[in-house]
């Protein structure tokens, strides 16, 4: 049995189902990353105060599990569409004329991930599954002759076992290393109230949940994490070319900004920030050698002042979720919601259609026709993963 090397460490993801569960057959997709990975769990000891004869205390006591940490990355497309779907607890949604485009505008979202982090030693493979996490922030870094690099933070619910098989059970395979390439500085453009600067020195944007693990008396895990507010912070280094930038960070006037990083295959990512005030900037000064580059810290504030623009060289596989009335008597089952993306996380429809079959009751929805497969009621979330189809689900009076 060999001891476990980092190099063979490879992660894998996938969304809990509406009900809080990891679906009977999930779906995982492959989680890059590079050195650094941090998540791992946690578990407080309570210690005890009782005094035991011969002048010892008693035995520490477990108390209550969570897990968190980093993930840092190399950002490239199609790689954390996911992710960043998460981070801003929204779906991503396909532009009406062009299927290549589609944006993301925060929300309230609130997507659970599972984790598996899997040692691949052929001989003694070892698994731990981190349960319930959610995304809490992202940070990247977009600097000159660099890979564009960040961070995505996580909490999670549980302190995970290592285990000797694959905990997430029904599923069959995992999916395979993305090809993408990583963004760099040589492929994009910033821009100030809609003007392209060509003096950007470094910009880095941060957008946070602020979540917090949630316990509750008599639960050994946390038993839920929660969002807070919506931090959208960063700083912006140009080059000092002229007074305007500088002035209205000395005037507090509101800015937008935009990042874009595009790839050769014909991907790019639009960062893009309203209602942004540049709220700290350094002097403009220099010593003999060096040049001038004040940094700029800027907070973006109110509702809707970020938005996530991909625009991809071909059009993603987009999915309906489709409504069947299940043999009823009167009435039109709900109209289908269409151009979902793995991972979108939608509410299963009233009956707006007045369903109605005779000798029973509307009972909401079920995968399965005959009521043997996932039952969602009116207004639980559905996790869409595929063409998905709800029945009605009937009741006999």
């Amino acid at each position: 049995m060999r001891v476990k090397k980092g190099s063979n460490l490879t992660l894998y993801a996938g969304q809990y189902a509406g009900d809080d569960t990891i679906p009977a057959t999930p779906t995982a997709f492959y989680l890059r990353h590079t050195t650094g990975e941090s998540l791992e769990g946690t578990t407080a000891m309570i210690m005890s105060d009782e005094i035991i004869p011969g002048r010892s205390r008693a035995e520490p006591m477990q108390g209550n599990s969570s897990n968190g940490g980093s993930i840092p990355i190399e950002l490239s497309a199609l790689s954390y569409d996911r992710m960043l779907s998460a981070v801003m607890m929204a779906n991503w949604v396909q532009d009406g004329s062009d299927a290549k485009i589609a944006t993301l505008n925060s929300s309230t979202l609130a997507k659970k991930l599972w984790i598996l982090k899997v040692f691949s030693e052929s001989d003694y493979p070892v698994y731990q599954l981190f349960k319930k996490v959610m995304v809490d922030s992202i940070e990247l870094t977009f600097a000159i002759n660099a890979i564009t690099k960040g961070t995505f933070s996580l909490i999670g619910v549980n302190d995970p076992l290592m285990e000797t098989s694959n905990p997430v059970s029904g599923l069959s395979s995992l999916p395979s290393a993305l090809t993408t390439k990583a963004f760099t500085s040589r492929s994009g453009s910033i821009t100030i109230d809609g003007v392209e600067l060509t003096y950007m020195k470094e910009a880095k944007i941060s957008l946070k949940n602020n979540l917090a693990a949630l316990y509750a008396l008599f639960q050994a895990e946390a038993i839920e994490t929660a969002e807070k507010l919506f931090d959208i912070t960063g700083t912006i280094t140009p080059y000092l070319k002229d007074e305007v930038i500088f002035n209205k960070a000395v005037n507090g006037t509101p800015i937008t900004l935009g990042i874009t990083v595009e790839d050769d295959a014909g991907n790019s990512y639009l960062f893009g920030f309203t209602n942004v005030k540049l709220t700290t900037h350094t002097g403009a000064s220099a010593n003999s050698v060096d040049e001038i580059s004040p940094a700029y810290d800027f907070k973006a504030f109110g509702n809707d002042v970020v938005t996530i623009t991909r625009t991809l060289a071909s059009a993603k596989t987009v999915y309906t979720l489709t409504y069947n009335g299940n043999s009823q008597t009167t009435g039109t089952a709900p109209d289908p919601v269409t151009k979902n993306e793995e991972g979108a996380l939608l509410y299963a429809s009233t009956n707006s259609g007045s369903l109605a079959k005779t000798g029973f009751t509307f009972d909401g929805w079920n995968t399965a026709a005959a009521g043997t497969g996932t039952s969602y009621a009116v207004g639980d979330p559905v996790v869409i993963e595929g063409a998905t189809t709800l029945y009605a689900k009937w009741t006999m009076v």
